[in-house]
């Protein structure tokens, strides 16, 4: 009996000891749950990353590894001029700036208006919101969100210099070119003539460029007399190059969001695979036509920073690679510029 006694004891106490060892381990996984959003469908965090489109669409696994101490400070610092896109909005104003002087034409009083241009375009694209836009690029929207009326405020400013500044040149030509451009600009983000052109198949990957290059092109041709001859022809498509390699680095990384909205990219239609190798054609064009332009030392910078960047893309990238250096291309031809200006000054 006595046996028999201790015996129950021993189960109870030990059954109490079970019970309580599973209340602590129900705790722990509800905290988990709590944490894990995925564990809502019963789906793992890092289950979702092995599948993820860089994988699954031709991309080798692996990232690139998030900064840590004063370099991501840093970052964290300067991300306010990506979402509301002053980098790459002073990038096409350097972009065009830096192409009338290798191109020769007059570009000084024009940068104005490509910035104000670039900051109403891209600030109205981002304040009307995109479903692929919170799968693409997360942290660039997490970021906008709580910079909206900044957003806001930027976007009226461009607009303002769209306005003032041919008014204050007193150049007619000019502001009627504004008025005409701005439109068809929008119509990329806003159904002005009966769908976004951004939903048009294909239209997405090449309308930015296209409008930028007329952008750049437009008013020196124009209203300067700028002779559409090869010279110049050859400078616009090493530029198309340029912008387009551009465009389909952002479209490649926009890939799963963009299929997931319905958006049919060039990426979308023609798979990372066939992504990747139309960078290299792009690379190899680009520098061709830079080089028949006479430009030797902007054809071998543009092969070499073209070729780091479609190897760059084989691994996955962050928002900030693609925030500073994809749209850093556009600041190309004024750096070789520099570098010319400061080797000749050297060597004087």
């Amino acid at each position: 009996m006595l046996g028999m006694n201790f015996g129950d004891e021993s189960c109870e106490r030990g059954a109490i000891s079970i019970a309580l060892v599973m209340r602590e381990a129900l705790v722990d996984s509800s905290k988990i749950a709590v944490l894990l959003p995925s564990s809502k469908i019963g789906v793992s965090r890092e289950s979702r990353e092995k599948t993820s489109s860089f994988e699954t669409h031709g991309f080798e696994p692996g990232g690139e590894p998030a900064p840590a101490g004063p370099a991501r400070s840093l970052l964290d610092t300067l991300r306010p001029m990506h979402a509301l896109h002053l980098y790459g909005a002073v990038g096409i104003a350097v972009f065009g700036w830096s192409l009338g002087r290798w191109a020769g034409f007059a570009s000084g009083k024009l940068l104005p208006l490509w910035l104000g241009g670039a900051l109403v375009v891209y600030n109205l694209d981002r304040l009307k919101r995109d479903p692929a836009d919170s799968t693409n690029t997360p942290e660039r929207v997490r970021r906008h969100g709580m910079l909206r009326r900044w957003s806001w405020l930027a976007a009226a400013a461009g607009a303002a210099v769209l306005v003032l500044w041919p008014l204050w040149l007193g150049n007619g030509g000019l502001l009627l070119l504004t008025a005409l451009a701005l439109p068809l600009a929008l119509s990329y983000s806003f159904p002005l003539l009966g769908q976004r052109l951004k939903d048009v198949p294909v239209l997405k990957t090449l309308f930015v460029p296209l409008v930028v290059l007329a952008a750049v092109l437009a008013p020196p041709v124009l209203l300067q007399g700028l002779a559409l001859r090869p010279p110049l022809l050859l400078a616009a498509a090493w530029s198309w190059c340029l912008l387009m390699f551009n465009m389909l680095l952002c479209d490649l990384r926009d890939i799963e969001g963009d299929r997931a909205a319905g958006t049919r990219s060039l990426p979308v239609l023609l798979g990372a695979k066939q992504t990747q190798r139309l960078l290299w054609l792009l690379m190899v064009a680009g520098a061709a036509c830079a080089l028949m332009r006479g430009w030797p030392i902007l054809s071998a910078a543009t092969a070499a920073l073209l070729i780091l960047l479609t190897l760059a893309v084989q691994r996955r990238r962050s928002e900030a690679f693609y925030e500073w250096l994809a749209d850093g291309t556009l600041f190309l031809p004024a750096l070789v510029d520099l570098g010319k200006h400061l080797a000749h000054r050297l060597s004087a």
